[in-house]
């Protein structure tokens, strides 16, 4: 999995360093679409943590978006195909009160490879460390509310 597997890996290290002190859930997943969008539910806030290939970014930058910004990706086809963004459109009609109020999502751009490793290649392990400081030092200033 090597670089693509980097938000499971800033998943464990902020458990490690957030779980036993703050009220919060850390989920690992990989999965897309409307899945995601139904392990968001009922939550207050939410961040997301992902890789992106990006021929447009230098590997291991990081980069934040809203909720909002994957509006303009909303896509009509099957379901089992359906993107984020289209995802939490249809939720939020469906299941309005359900919705975070906040989601935040933080990608790390990664080279496109085929090769696997479990070991993150250094711009990314650079980023992964930078991102989980980031957001260890935001979840601690910010109180939690319970699910």
């Amino acid at each position: 999995m090597g670089d693509d597997s980097v938000g499971i890996h800033i998943v464990r290290r902020l458990k490690e360093e957030l779980g036993s002190q703050m009220d919060l859930e850390f989920k690992e997943l990989s999965m897309g679409g409307l899945r995601v969008i139904e392990e968001l539910l009922g939550y207050d806030r939410v961040i997301i943590i992902d890789s992106i290939e990006s021929t447009d970014m230098e590997t291991g930058q990081i980069r934040e978006f809203s909720s909002d910004e994957f509006k303009e990706t909303e896509q009509t086809i099957a379901p089992h195909m359906t993107n984020f963004g289209t995802a939490l459109e249809l939720y939020k009609k469906l299941e309005p009160s359900k919705i975070p109020s906040e989601i935040r999502i933080f990608t790390i751009s990664i080279e496109p490879k085929l090769t696997f490793s479990e070991e993150l290649s250094e711009p990314v392990r650079a980023a992964a460390t930078e991102l989980v400081k980031k957001i260890t030092w935001e979840v601690r200033r910010t109180p939690c509310q319970s699910k």
